[in-house]
Formats: C-alpha cells, structure tokens, sequence
C-alpha cells in the first residue's frame, strides 16, 4: 500500500507491506525515512542499513537511496524542500543528526492529524495548507535539528519578536480590512519582515490562535451576520466571505457553532 499527500513544500508518505525502489535523488528536498512497523532496509550512498523501531535515516538533497520492505514492514516518509528546512538556522547548511530517533505513538499521532488536515482541503486554502507545512516543518526542525544548530535564537530573534509585538496593530488591520480575500501567508509575513512559519509562531504566541484561525473566526462572523440579515444563499456567502467552497463554510461554520448554516438562519430568524 502506497499513499502519498503533496503540498508546494512538502510530500508525506505512508508505504507498507512489500516494496522495493530503485535508486533514484532528490534534488532539492531534504526526506526522513521513518520505520513504523517491521525492518526497512535502505541503501544510501552505497552503504547498507537495516532501521526499526522509528530509528529513522536522513537523506540530503542529491544522495542516491533506496529501500525495501517486507510483507510485514511499514514507513512514513516526509520530504521537505531544502531551502524551508535550512531557513533560519545559523548555518546555510543545517548540521542534521543523520539518525533521529521519533517516537512511534507520537508520530502516527501527528501524520494522521497532518493528513487529515490536508484531505479535508477542497479547493485547499493556501493559509490552511500553509500552516500545516509550518507544523510539520517545526516538529522535522525540532526532531533532526543537533544542539549547536537550531534555529537561531539569540537577541537577533527576540528584537524580531519585539517588532512583531509593535506591528501588530498594522497586521490586524490589515486582515480585517482583507479577510474576505485569498490571502496568502507570505503576504502576511511581508508586513512584518519575517519568513511565513516564522510569522505563524509569531502570530500565534501573540494572539492565541494561528492566523487561518483568526481569519476564520472573522468569516464565521460575518456568514452569521449575512445569514441573519440578507436572503443570500449559502454558496453566495461561502464564496463573498472567501472560502474555496460551499462544502468549506460547512465545515468551518457547524464546526464553530454546532449547527449548520440553515439551521442558525432558521434560529435567527425573527418569529
């Protein structure tokens, strides 16, 4: 069984049961191999390991690799652009710890969150997407990064957190002025100076919640004013509102309030 999700930045695997490839690179995407059942064998760069037991194996942009499994053997692979895993960190080349050990319960934990949240993307909001790429990408850092080079976090990130703190004023203006728009998290970013999963842990320290989140909220509210007010259909909102669907205003709204959009416009109606 072989099942693949892809975003613009990354591609998550799940692969179990027998499977062998061919040697084949990447050439700019960092991937972790990650065994979750059984023993994979894996070749890389002419030299043989045999990993279980989530004791996983990192291989870098151009290294030649393949795999096999048994009939009985699974892995998770993630793969991450180069240039995104490398953002931020001292070096321009991340130092890795070639063979991080994940723990199995946790990381089946987050792939089905991750996954989950991915398929139920129709017409994927690029701030939904991307704030997935943002959790995946922290946990990767976090989970490879060696102590002498994690991410940057001397006075040169909290200047930027303190000037992120200071222009938050702008930043809520701005969504509030654009929050029916497709908005983009580089676009968000922008405002502030800093690379786009860098504004999510910003943005979400400061506010509480994730900056899609907060769009949302906004979106939601208003879907309940038009809802109570005007006699414009569902689709008609979804779409004022900047959802990517009908089916996404659904979603989003029964999830926030319990009920689903006809249901609260028959309950705010006048009797």
């Amino acid at each position: 069984m072989q099942f693949k999700l892809t975003t613009p930045n990354m591609e998550l695997w799940r692969i179990e049961n027998t499977f062998e490839n061919i040697p084949h690179a990447h050439a700019d995407f960092y991937q972790i191999t990650i065994p979750v059942i059984g023993t994979c064998r894996l070749t890389q760069e002419r030299r043989v390991y045999s990993i279980s037991g989530g004791h996983a194996l990192i291989q870098h942009p151009g290294e030649e690799h393949h795999f096999s499994l048994g009939p009985d053997g699974g892995v998770y692979i993630v793969q991450v652009r180069k240039q995104l895993l490398a953002e931020g960190w001292r070096e321009e080349e991340p130092e890795l710890d070639s063979r991080p050990l994940f723990n199995l319960e946790d990381i089946k934990k987050r792939m089905k969150t991750w996954t989950s949240e991915l398929l139920l993307r129709d017409g994927p909001d690029p701030l939904a997407v991307e704030e997935t790429e943002g959790r995946v990408l922290a946990y990767i850092r976090h989970m490879v990064g060696k102590n002498g080079s994690r991410v940057s976090g001397g006075l040169n990130v909290r200047h930027a957190d303190r000037a992120f703190v200071s222009g938050m004023t702008d930043i809520l203006e701005f969504i509030h002025a654009h929050y029916t728009e497709r908005l983009t998290m580089d676009r968000l970013a922008s405002l502030v100076y800093q690379s786009k999963f860098h504004f999510i842990r910003s943005f979400t320290q400061t506010v509480g919640v994730t900056p899609y989140q907060y769009i949302l909220r906004l979106r939601i509210e208003q879907a309940k004013e038009q809802l109570a007010r005007t006699r414009a259909s569902v689709t008609e909102i979804s779409y004022s509102l900047g959802f990517s669907s009908p089916s996404q205003l659904y979603r989003a709204f029964a999830k926030a309030t319990g009920v689903t959009p006809e249901q609260y416009r028959k309950g705010a109606a006048p009797r």
